[in-house]
């Protein structure tokens, strides 16, 4: 009888091996509760405006954003969806179904991107859904909660360049990088209830000021400590 090959002697899998893994709620989990979802795990592409989740419904997969940003929306008291927050690598849509809620936000693809797919079914049946998986879930819960109270306070600054700046540094920190990709004037707009022109001007301001340098159509890089440019008594952050 061939001997049973030890755990360390396999092929990594996926999860092992991708960058965004200290952060997503797979994995974190152990390293034998990653190979057994591996083969349930689908890596899915999806394209602008595509959308990712829908609020009011009890979701039966978990998706991970890999690549990608999300707009994520909420339905008013009129019934209007409204953008809320950008999302994007690690962050978790349809969380609430593994304890049988409803989804909380609507959300769709702002760019190209890719999920990670696992249907809840397919964790119950595994028996993957204990003590480990929740704790890492809960975290995973009280991250977002907090991601969307940044996004809040965003809102509360004074002033759109102060908005602006603050929505790219949130940008940055979901892409893990200080060369920011732009989701699109509109999208920016949206998000901060304003026009695609007062975010042309704005992000033009900013670069004026020494608070981001413009890469390219898509790109840009902060450049100076956000801490002090938000100061409401910095040059260029007058309404």
């Amino acid at each position: 009888m061939r001997p049973r090959p030890d755990a360390a002697d396999q092929a990594p899998t996926p999860c092992e091996l991708c960058a965004a893994r200290q952060n997503c709620l797979l994995g974190q989990q152990s390293l034998e509760h990653q190979r057994q979802m591996a083969p349930f795990i689908r890596e899915v592409n999806f394209a602008k405006g595509s959308p990712l989740l829908t609020e009011g419904v009890v979701s039966d997969t978990l998706k991970t954003i890999k690549l990608g940003t999300v707009m994520v929306t909420r339905r008013g008291p009129d019934g209007v969806a409204r953008p809320v927050a950008l999302l994007g690598r690690s962050h978790v849509l349809g969380k609430y179904g593994v304890i049988g809620h409803e989804t909380q936000l609507g959300g769709y693809g702002l760019s190209q991107g890719r999920i990670c797919e696992l249907r809840v079914d397919d964790l119950q049946r595994l028996r993957l859904i204990d003590a480990e998986f929740m704790e890492a879930l809960h975290t995973i819960m009280v991250r977002s909660f907090g991601r969307l109270a940044d996004w809040l306070q965003v809102m509360r600054m004074h002033g759109l360049p102060r908005q602006l700046l603050a929505t790219l540094l949130l940008l940055g920190g979901e892409q893990g990088n200080r060369v920011v990709r732009l989701p699109g004037h509109l999208a920016l707009a949206q998000v901060l209830s304003t026009s695609r022109e007062s975010i042309v001007r704005t992000l033009k301001s900013l670069e004026s000021a020494g608070a981001l340098r413009r890469v390219d159509r898509w790109h840009v890089e902060l450049t100076e400590d956000p801490a002090a440019f938000l100061a409401d008594d910095r040059p260029g952050n007058a309404t």
